[in-house]
């Protein structure tokens, strides 16, 4: 199993591709609207009846509230895409592998080494360090699939890209069940080419 797919038991829970882990309050100034800001401001602020439909809803005996960048109708919890939730940088060009693997996947810039995922054998109080080392190294890449080759993503696979795109400015809980520490929109690919072998462009 790719080290992308797991510890998932661990994983923080994602209201949209730009998430919050559980336990922490949503920092204001990573939002790109001012309506977003507003609701990170009041999202320690409980909700009352009179709040309902305004920021606020009912679920089954509790009323809670709507996080930034999602809004909850018919019963569903709907989510801002991460370039229209949170600020971005400015286009840019950048390289190196990506590791595109069934729910989970990662960028690895040209000439760095993520840290390892930890395994099992270590005391609690490390592995929670080491895991939160990796997730915070890890590059989600958000590719729109109409830019990729048509079959590409039949496997799983590593691949040599070089890109324009937008990364996150602000490091948060980002792609599936929020197990990176930043995200890439890509906005172009200009060369992807798979990498040879099993071994994978390592």
């Amino acid at each position: 199993m790719p080290r992308y797919r797991l510890l998932t038991a661990f994983a923080v829970a994602a209201l949209g591709s730009a998430a919050v882990a559980q336990d922490e309050l949503p920092d204001p100034k990573v939002y790109a609207r001012a309506e977003d800001r507003a609701r990170a401001r009041l999202r320690a602020v409980p909700c009352t009846e009179a709040d309902i439909g305004r920021g606020c809803y009912r679920l089954g005996e509790r009323l809670v509230r709507e996080s930034p960048c999602s809004t909850y109708r018919d019963g569903v919890i709907h989510g801002l895409a991460t370039a229209k939730c949170v600020k971005m940088t400015r286009p840019q060009r950048f390289r190196g592998i990506w590791a595109d693997y069934f729910e989970g996947q990662a960028f690895i810039p040209a000439g760095s080494t993520p840290p390892p995922w930890p395994n099992g054998k270590l005391p609690p109080a490390e592995w929670r360090a080491q895991y939160e080392r990796a997730r915070a190294a890890t590059i989600w890449l958000d590719v729109d699939r109409d830019k990729v080759p048509v079959g590409w993503h039949r496997a799983e696979q590593r691949a040599v890209i070089d890109f324009i795109g937008r990364k996150t400015r602000y490091p948060g809980h980002y792609g599936h069940l929020g197990m990176a520490g930043h995200e890439i929109v890509v906005d172009r690919i200009l060369s992807l080419e798979k990498c040879p072998g099993a071994a994978g462009c390592d």
